[in-house]
């Protein structure tokens, strides 16, 4: 896909809209728990779930700015477009919950940030400012849609909105980049600017990198599931709760 010119500054194919494909498909393969759709089922912690939020708003500076494998000028750039992304996707969440349920949430607020950081990975180092702030707008709501609406309309369960976070989202950050690439950052430009074939080299990659995630996931599961005694647990240990029933440990909460 390089040699072909796909653009994807950070890693949005190659970590996001993989793991979101692939956390779909296992979540097909697995089933749903039992209370799924029947009962809310929260973070067992809010704070932790915020300090992981945080401690992930920090690192993906590393992850997006350290892609530019230098401290230069890109690297500060690639610093800035993340974190206005970031905020624009905790902002947008919000937002949309408020609309929608007279009220936003931290917890929404956390998984908005996170979506616009997956939103801009790819695109971080070939959109200008002003496109890294529509994209974690976008972003947010994309995953909010997702999370809220999608995964019930589908019936998935995808306990930690895998697919509705990184997979969409790493979806739309590549279509972003195949739309809203300016020569001004990158090697070239988007489909906005006139250059379509650009968009279409990040369209076809998706399709590649889908294809590609689900199938050798598919396969994958399905070995385990024939070599061990399948990939579900118990329904007694899935009330307990696995950090009881495998681990032997209880959680806390703060």
């Amino acid at each position: 896909l390089q040699k072909m010119g796909v653009l994807d500054f950070a890693g949005g194919l190659v970590v996001e809209a993989n793991s979101g494909v692939s956390a779909l498909v296992l979540a097909l393969i697995v089933g749903k728990r039992k209370d799924f759709k029947k009962t809310i089922m929260p973070p067992s912690s809010i704070a932790l779930s915020i300090i992981g939020a945080g401690f992930l708003w920090v690192g993906w500076f590393g992850f997006n700015a350290g892609s530019a494998i230098a401290s230069n000028n890109l690297a500060s750039y690639v610093f800035l477009t993340t974190n206005i992304a970031a905020s624009a996707g905790a902002l947008s969440w919000m937002f949309a919950e408020w609309m929608s349920h007279k009220h936003p949430t931290m917890l929404g607020a956390a998984s908005g940030a996170v979506a616009g950081l997956v939103g801009i990975t790819p695109a971080c180092g070939y959109v200008s400012v002003v496109s890294s702030l529509l994209i974690g707008i976008i972003a947010g709501i994309i995953s909010w849609i997702g999370v809220s609406y999608v995964k019930y309309k589908f019936s998935y369960d995808d306990s930690l909105d895998v697919f509705g976070v990184h997979g969409l989202n790493g979806i739309f950050g590549i279509l972003a980049v195949g739309l809203l690439a300016t020569k001004s950052v990158s090697p070239k430009n988007g489909l906005l600017l006139g250059n379509f074939h650009t968009f279409f080299i990040e369209f076809l990659a998706i399709i590649i990198i889908i294809a590609y995630s689900a199938l050798g996931t598919f396969l994958l599961a399905k070995l385990t599931s024939i070599l061990t005694h399948g990939l579900r647990v118990s329904e007694e240990d899935e009330q307990k709760g696995l950090d009881i029933a495998t681990h032997t440990e209880q959680g806390f909460d703060i």
